[in-house]
């Protein structure tokens, strides 16, 4: 888990909707990249403008494994984790989403295997496990959480892909942290919209956000805490 050194490294911005056009994608790299946030995510085949961009900044290109169900065969998401890898060291993020049907159906013992694994090919590379919240009883969140507290390589426990049924809660934060304490970081996304709501998920425990909001959540913080490098 990383030290947040300010505000902006607080969230990925991500682009990630389905219509988001090639000149689109451009325009919000270059807006991203001019904030300094943690790390910048757009789809699939645009990330090499990603890593161009980010090339020699404090700013990581962040990828995804699994997205957004959790189905593909372990296999599978272990190939995505070393084709993003392959597109330089500036991929220094990897999202994996966890697998939604194994996690209802109890299956436990092929969530922490397979998220063993695929953690395991992360050394040095920060590793965010989603676990799409709003699928989850508050049983089956601390379940998952207390599997993920004993992978090592696992970095943050993330709230969801924001394709989920709802947005992520200030509850379902609280019941994440109240099972990892301050072992592993917490990462909100889906639905992660103002500052106001930022501040209430950090006062609940999370860390950083992964939002399309990002931006506009930037300007109202330089708007409300002028001079100010994180919140109070």
């Amino acid at each position: 888990m990383q030290t947040i050194k300010s505000f902006q490294k607080r969230f990925d911005s991500t682009l990630l909707k389905a219509t988001a056009t090639r000149r689109e994608a451009e325009i919000f790299i270059e807006e991203s990249v001019a904030c300094d946030f943690r790390a910048v995510v757009v789809p699939w085949y645009l990330m090499d403008k990603v890593v161009a961009s980010v090339r020699g900044k404090d700013i990581s290109a962040a990828c995804g494994s699994g997205f957004p169900f959790g189905f593909d065969s372990t296999e599978t998401k272990a190939y995505m984790i070393n084709e993003a890898l392959a597109l330089g060291p500036e991929v220094r993020d990897i999202d994996i989403t966890a697998n939604i049907s194994a996690m209802k159906s109890g299956d436990w013992n092929y969530f922490e295997e397979e998220i063993s694994y695929l953690s395991g090919l992360l050394k040095g590379i920060t590793c965010k496990v989603i676990i799409e919240v709003s699928y989850l009883e508050s049983k089956e969140i601390e379940k998952a959480c207390s599997i993920l507290l004993n992978l090592p390589h696992v970095d943050y426990v993330k709230t969801g892909t924001g394709y989920g049924s709802r947005a992520t809660t200030v509850d379902d934060v609280k019941t994440i942290k109240s099972v990892v304490g301050d072992k592993k970081g917490i990462k909100v996304s889906g639905g992660v919209k103002t500052l106001s709501q930022v501040e209430d998920f950090v006062a609940a425990g999370a860390d950083i956000f992964g939002s399309s909001s990002a931006i506009e959540i930037y300007k109202e913080f330089v708007v409300k805490y002028p001079g100010r490098t994180d919140l109070p």
